[in-house]
């Protein structure tokens, strides 16, 4: 395969005989399959239940761990710690109590690979592109986007840690700090602080292991970051994708064959009718149905996921404030693909509640005037219940999308604000 193709591939059907044998999906297995969070058992891949049983409960020991090794350092040099490292100690915490609660909500979860299973095995859009010839269309619409979008997340996840790690490397380097003897008033600077039992601050072995031990986590924390934001959005690209195929059935609905005006119905339409319409209702009650499982099992990941972007945005606004080199070089990268992370996702998400909005026009523009009294009645009922704007939640607290992303940014800089006053 060669680069061309790998980064645009636009076939969509030849050779495909599950949703599993799509490339995004295989970047997506391979990327979840390491910290074992890819339904394998649930989808009839091999696993070994005792050494999946051992991975699981030994990464949740392993950010537990961490988390618990962040707030100890913090507690033991908080007298020593600079500005820019308590903050920098605060930001790494927040990302590994995120972490810690993606592992214990979705890693640990069978909801969640069940959830996960369905979406692989049934509601992905490989499943639904022999509707009709707009179905299709839209499948080859969604698979393009998908397949950039995996490529670019992985890119920016793997850019991501990359920086986190190399710039304080750099700045080691810079400083000669590679060249021999270290002396206490010039430490060793890490991506990130623990209470080793050894010296990691002047010794060259004792940094060494710790920037291996540094490289490993920041790779397994921003897969626990990224890659369950990759699977939820591939999720709701293609929940929007069902969006347009039914609003597309819906205006596309067939008239009476009657040139004449206000015409009705005959006998043997009715019955196609009746038909058509239910079909429309099932595959509506499919969407949402899977809509409110995605919003069960993602709803605690977004709440915290906010609430993340709400403290780390103003911490990290504080940081990149004091306007040195240092601060600048390592946290406006840092700052950026945070804070792009939140409208990407934000966006994303309100593209389901923005195609699901145009259903209740869809289903008014139908000719039930045409109908009969039964058909009319069913038309009612589906009225009724598209008239709400279908959106992913929150744990039930705020829908996600612009909205929540723009009252974040806005509480962030009013915060930051505040606490660049004191």
């Amino acid at each position: 395969m060669g680069l061309r193709q790998f980064l645009f591939e636009n076939e969509a059907v030849e050779g495909i005989n599950s949703a599993s044998d799509y490339l995004y999906i295989k970047v997506l297995r391979f990327m979840l399959v390491i910290v074992n969070s890819w339904p394998r058992k649930e989808i009839g891949e091999p696993e070994s239940p005792k050494f999946s049983a051992f991975v699981k409960y030994f990464y949740l020991f392993v950010t537990i761990s961490v988390s618990s090794g962040f707030i100890l350092y913090v507690i033991l040099h908080n007298s020593e710690l600079t500005f820019l490292e308590t903050g920098h100690m605060y930001i790494v915490l927040l990302m590994s109590f995120i972490d810690l609660s993606r592992v214990t909500t979705l890693t640990m979860s069978t909801t969640y690979r069940e959830v996960a299973r369905d979406f692989l095995t049934k509601i992905h859009l490989f499943y639904y592109k022999d509707r009709s010839k707009h179905a299709m269309e839209t499948h080859r619409t969604v698979h393009k986007i998908a397949h950039l979008f995996t490529l670019w997340l992985v890119w920016q996840m793997l850019s991501g840690l990359s920086l986190f790690n190399l710039i304080p490397m750099y700045s080691n380097y810079a400083a000669g700090r590679f060249s021999g003897e270290v002396s206490k008033n010039s430490t060793f600077e890490h991506s990130m602080y623990y209470p080793y039992p050894f010296d990691t601050t002047t010794d060259i072995r004792g940094y060494s292991i710790a920037c291996v031990i540094h490289w490993i986590i920041s790779y397994l924390c921003s897969t626990w970051f990224c890659m369950f934001d990759l699977f939820l959005s591939l999720m709701v690209f293609h929940l929007w994708g069902h969006f347009k195929i039914l609003n597309h059935t819906l205006n596309d609905f067939p008239r009476p064959s009657s040139e004449v005006e206000a015409a009705k119905y005959s006998d043997e339409e009715l019955v196609d009718v009746a038909a058509r319409l239910k079909d429309c209702i099932v595959y509506h009650r499919e969407i949402i149905l899977f809509t409110d499982r995605m919003s069960n099992v993602f709803g605690p990941m977004l709440f915290l996921y906010y609430m993340f972007h709400q403290a780390s945005g103003c911490l990290l606004l504080l940081e990149c404030s004091q306007m040195t080199a240092q601060a600048l070089i390592r946290y406006v990268p840092l700052t950026i693909i945070l804070t792009q992370q939140l409208i990407q996702l934000s966006v994303i998400f309100e593209l389901v509640g923005s195609e699901s909005n145009k259903l209740k026009h869809a289903v008014y523009g139908m000719p039930w005037e045409c109908m009969d009294v039964k058909n009319r009645r069913t038309v009612i009922i589906f009225l009724a219940n598209t008239q709400e704007p279908v959106h992913v939640k929150a744990m039930g607290v705020a829908n996600v999308g612009v909205t929540s992303m723009a009252a974040i940014l806005k509480t962030s800089m009013s915060y930051f604000t505040f606490l660049r006053s004191m």
